[in-house]
């Protein structure tokens, strides 16, 4: 038995390789998917390249470490295997999903530039591989072939920047496979930093300055890159195509959305009248009429959207006034007639869904009592510190959910809520009667630029006229328009407990 087993540690890089062939033979019949096989391949030959590298500073690091002769006599075996899963990897990304030589044409020069780094690592380890073989070992004599040899070094370099560039599991750098890939990489930086030291330093103790430099570098790039809370930074070339894939994700949860059943390539034109002269605290009339833009014809048929044909929304340059009206069709065109409480300049939204289309957006700006040459003032609100605000008899807590993000909005991932609560005795208010279609209607004007957002209720149908809800009424964002910006936020959220409508504002912060 004994002599079986020195015979089975002698012969370990035939094991090797069979287990290597055998464990590509049994993933290939298990696995189905051709994306999910190369990428376990890839992986695979990553891990055994990995372990070529570490076991000759673990073994001079660890002397007395159990199993070092026949590791190290195993050593070519597993940089063979390297190069063979390296080999199925390649050969099923480039015949499988890249088509051949001739999906080389159409790769950006992002995605040519680490195809060729993969290519050229993958050219390395064939020639390892082949000098791998005792009668060449011998012929080329071990100085030069350990010369040779050193170039696995440059192979892992550019493997491990071609899977940042394109490794599917590299493309979050805090993801489980990418915190393991570098914790691996540290670990050998620092057994190989006694080799730097005599190599670039003489007379300093082992584990000196290299020692100290790896673990000062690995340490800043980890908390920058990996460990950051705000992490952003990311080598993935795939991130564009990422963002199609979102996009359409986003299309797809946006087609339950009343205003979006329609044909979404048709367009809109608005005009809009005024008079020549607006004053505060008088009538005043506008007038919008809506053209085909491909034809020029009038459109006069509209569906209700939340039970009206068209919503104006006005609201000032502070974004201190908020008013939620609704123009009548008359021949033709809407009219509203209202009134401004005071000089400035406004900001006019409106929203509508032709039949045939889906729900349209415009906006205008109007001058009231003021000339071109007078000055205006801006919003000079800052987010709330304060979410819990009362208006009238009723206490309004505004949930965010931890905070808002624009990309996470814009992909209808994050949810929007207010409670309501009576002011007095701070019991829940639960006889929130539905208003124009819904138990509440939020809007959002960014501060600075005036981008506007009619964030649709969280329950897309119409609750029935007589029911109640509360206290929590929620809202889903979505950017059924684009993505949404980030920036300082007003929001005027309206409700109607028992039949007593009001409109809540906040100042809100919507992160990237």
């Amino acid at each position: 038995m004994t002599n079986y087993f020195l015979q089975l540690l002698k012969n370990i890089r035939f094991y090797i390789l069979v287990t290597s062939f055998l464990f590509s033979i049994v993933v290939y019949f298990f696995i189905t998917s051709t994306i999910k096989l190369e990428q376990i391949y890839g992986l695979t030959s990553l891990a055994f390249l990995y372990f070529a590298l570490l076991i000759g500073p673990f073994f001079y690091t660890f002397k007395t470490f159990p199993l070092k002769d026949p590791l190290l006599t195993g050593r070519r075996a597993i940089g063979v295997s390297a190069f063979y899963f390296a080999l199925l990897h390649a050969s099923l990304t480039f015949f499988g999903q890249l088509g051949g030589f001739e999906g080389l044409g159409f790769l950006e020069n992002n995605y040519l530039f680490a195809v060729i780094l993969g290519f050229s690592s993958l050219c390395i380890l064939f020639v390892l591989t082949l000098t791998s073989i005792d009668w060449l070992v011998n012929k080329m004599n071990f100085h030069h072939w350990k010369v040779l040899h050193r170039f696995v070094y440059l192979a892992g370099v550019l493997i491990l920047i071609h899977a940042l560039m394109l490794g599917t599991h590299f493309g979050d750098l805090s993801g489980v496979i990418s915190q393991i890939t570098f914790a691996a990489l540290a670990f050998l930086l620092f057994l190989e930093a006694p080799r730097f030291d005599k190599l670039l330093f003489k007379n300093i103790p082992q584990f000196g300055l290299s020692t100290v430099i790896i673990v000062g570098v690995m340490s800043g790039v980890y908390f920058l890159m990996i460990a950051g809370p705000n992490n952003k930074i990311s080598f993935d070339i795939h991130a564009a195509h990422k963002q199609l894939a979102k996009e359409a994700i986003q299309n797809q949860q946006a087609i339950n959305i009343p205003g979006l059943q329609g044909d979404r390539t048709k367009r809109y034109t608005v005009s809009f009248f005024q008079p020549d002269l607006i004053v505060p605290n008088q009538d005043t009339t506008f007038r919008f009429r809506v053209n085909d833009a491909s034809n020029g014809n009038e459109v006069t048929f509209f569906k209700l959207l939340y039970t009206k044909s068209m919503h104006l929304i006005i609201t000032d340059s502070t974004l201190s006034y908020f008013n939620h009206i609704h123009p009548e069709l008359h021949d033709k065109e809407f009219i509203i007639t209202t009134q401004f409480p005071k000089p400035g300049l406004y900001h006019l939204y409106v929203n509508f869904q032709p039949f045939g289309g889906i729900e349209q957006q415009d906006a205008f700006v109007v001058r009231v009592g003021i000339n071109d040459a007078d000055a205006i003032a801006f919003s000079q609100q800052s987010p709330d510190k304060n979410l819990t605000k009362t208006f009238g008899d009723y206490a309004v807590t505004l949930d965010t959910h931890s905070g808002l993000s624009a990309a996470a909005m814009s992909l209808g991932q994050q949810k929007i809520s207010f409670t309501l609560k009576d002011a007095k005795t701070h019991k829940p208010i639960t006889t929130i009667k539905p208003y124009l279609g819904a138990f509440g209607h939020l809007t959002m004007i960014n501060k600075d630029s005036f981008d506007y957002i009619h964030v649709h209720p969280f329950n897309l149908i119409a609750p029935p006229p007589n029911t109640n809800s509360g206290p929590t009424v929620d809202f889903l964002p979505i950017g059924i328009y684009g993505s949404f910006k980030p920036g300082v936020y007003r929001m005027f959220a309206e409700f109607n407990p028992d039949e007593n409508l009001f409109t809540a504002d906040f100042t809100v912060k919507i992160n990237e």
